[in-house]
């Protein structure tokens, strides 16, 4: 099992989220905190960056996680799916 730390940025885009893509992001998170290779989270490693991985909120949205420490993820930014790749570069 993995504990969860979020950035300002993610806990910011947040906010700013549709209330039904936060539940779904709640529900993500907690399959997350189990497995991280769970196949409902479409989980996949970002290329040209280290240990930094994403995974699908619905069809329209991703959130991007590292791991810290061992057994912590850290939420690294959640956005739409057009904009969220923008953000990390």
């Amino acid at each position: 099992m993995f504990n969860v730390t979020y950035t300002k940025s993610f806990v910011s885009h947040f906010k700013k989220l549709p209330r039904a893509v936060q539940i779904k992001t709640d529900e993500n998170v907690s399959l997350l905190t189990i497995d991280f290779r769970d196949s409902r989270l479409h989980t996949k490693k970002l290329h040209g960056l280290t240990d930094v991985y994403s995974f699908r909120v619905g069809r329209d949205y991703r959130c991007i996680f590292m791991f810290e420490y061992g057994d912590t993820i850290k939420l690294i930014d959640i956005q739409h799916r057009k904009d969220i790749y923008k953000s990390i570069k």
